[in-house]
C-alpha cells in the first residue's frame, strides 16, 4: 500500500512519493481519528507519474482549464463476498466482472459500478466488502487492460485468461 494519500476535487490518489514545488499551509485536525493533520496546497497541477510518484507544480498560465479528475465508481471485492453475490444477481448494474489474484492467491473482483447513484446504497448496505479503486491505481489500470487478468465473458461460468 502506497505511503501519502493525496486528495484533489473529491478523488483520492494513494501515492509512493509526493515533490512539491511550491508552499503549502497545514490545518491540524486533532479530534479526527485517521489523521491529526494535513497539508494543503493551492493553485497547483497535479502530475502522477507512472512509478506512482507525484509531482506538485504551480499553475502555468494555460493550465487553468484543465480538467479535473473524475471521481471513478470502479470498486473491487473479495470473490465471493456478499458484494459479489449481489453483483452477480444484478441488485446493482455493473460492467463486466475482471478478476485479479493478489497476495496468498486470494481472488478479487473488479468491476464499475454503472449507477454513481447506487454506491452510497452499496456502501450502506455492504460495508466493508468493497472498496473504491483510485485511478492511479494499479488494480484500477489493469481492468482498463486486457492482459493478465481474468475476464469473465457473458454469463458463462468459464473463466478466459487474456
Amino acid at each position: 500500500m502506497p505511503m501519502w494519500v493525496l486528495k484533489t476535487h473529491g478523488v483520492t490518489f494513494y501515492i509512493n512519493h509526493i515533490d512539491a514545488k511550491i508552499p503549502f499551509s497545514t490545518k491540524e485536525t486533532p479530534d479526527n481519528n485517521h489523521t491529526k493533520g494535513s497539508l494543503k496546497f493551492r493553485d497547483c497541477k497535479l502530475i502522477i507519474h507512472d512509478d506512482n510518484t507525484a509531482t506538485l507544480e504551480p499553475l502555468g498560465m494555460f493550465d487553468h482549464n484543465l480538467p479535473h479528475p473524475k471521481e471513478s465508481a470502479r470498486i473491487i471485492t473479495r470473490d465471493g463476498s456478499s458484494m459479489h453475490t449481489a453483483l452477480e444477481q444484478n441488485e446493482f448494474a455493473h460492467s463486466k466482472f475482471k478478476f485479479v489474484e493478489g497476495a496468498c492467491s486470494t481472488e478479487f473482483v473488479i468491476c464499475d459500478l454503472l449507477d454513481k447513484d447506487e454506491m452510497l446504497l452499496a456502501m450502506l448496505k455492504y460495508p466493508n466488502q468493497f472498496r473504491l479503486l483510485s485511478p492511479n491505481e494499479r488494480y484500477y489500470i489493469a481492468y482498463e487492460s486486457d492482459s493478465n487478468i481474468w475476464v469473465v465473458d457473458g454469463d458463462e461460468d468459464e473463466l478466459d485468461y487474456n
